[in-house]
């Protein structure tokens, strides 16, 4: 992981600091996985997967999917420099591999996706101490699902009322209503219409939601439902080799 200045011009400068993470890995087979399970990934060695800010841009929080962790950094913003908090980590059940996490729009809740587990997991962030403190697990797939999955890209709405997850192989996005107190409810799930999506994103209006379709070399869209958070296919298909992710800009 490495933290890159941004010059004046906009040109990248040099890393003012290069993080390589180190420890035990966990078990290749998740803890948590659903039944008949097959997911094997990424745990032969540390695997740094997602770094992100917190939004006070005090604290750095990444994931490594290998060492079953998620990572908390004091950040030097002077500097450009890393620092190991206290405690350094939040460790998860072995084999589950954190992949991809956001906050949510308050700042007081983060969800973090469990790649192998297909798992979705809730934590209480303190943003004054740059802590998680762990409140709620639950799956991303129906409850009758047996067999291999894993999971991609974890999204909120615009409005801060739903939380979205992708499955690839079960092919679907699960969307969770958000209670007052940051626990969610599965609240239902979408075919997307094609093969293995690596991720979506939602578009600012909060109007549409695009599926990166990467096996079957498409972007499909869908409509959203605001106050129930349902997706509706709205018949669109865009052509895309591969498609591994979307901005908006």
């Amino acid at each position: 992981m490495a933290v890159l200045p941004i010059r004046a011009n906009g040109d990248l400068g040099p890393p003012t600091d290069v993080k390589t993470d180190s420890g035990q890995t966990g078990s290749i087979h998740a803890a948590s996985a659903p039944s008949g399970s097959f997911a094997i990934s990424g745990h032969d060695r540390p695997h740094a997967h997602m770094i992100q800010a917190d939004p006070s841009g005090r604290f750095v929080i990444s994931t490594d999917l290998g060492l079953d962790e998620i990572l908390i950094w004091d950040f030097d913003t002077e500097k450009g420099i890393l620092r190991a908090h206290n405690p350094p980590a939040v460790k998860l059940p072995s084999g589950d591999g954190p992949r991809h996490f956001t906050f949510h729009q308050n700042g007081r809740w983060l969800y973090c996706l469990l790649e192998e587990a297909s798992m979705l997991a809730v934590f209480d962030y303190d943003a004054r101490a740059g802590t998680l403190t762990a409140k709620q697990t639950l799956s991303t797939l129906p409850k009758q699902f047996a067999g291999t999955d894993f999971t991609s890209e974890v999204v909120i709405s615009p409005d801060g009322r739903f939380v979205y997850a992708a499955n690839r192989l079960h092919d679907s996005i699960a969307w969770f209503s958000i209670a007052p107190e940051g626990t969610l409810t599965l609240a239902g799930e979408e075919w997307t219409r094609g093969d293995y999506p690596r991720s979506f994103t939602i578009d600012p209006s909060g109007q549409y939601l695009y599926s990166c379709n990467q096996r079957s070399d498409a972007v499909v869209c869908f409509r959203v439902n605001k106050q129930t958070g349902a997706l509706k296919f709205t018949s669109e298909y865009t052509p895309v080799g591969t498609p591994a992710m979307l901005l908006f800009l």
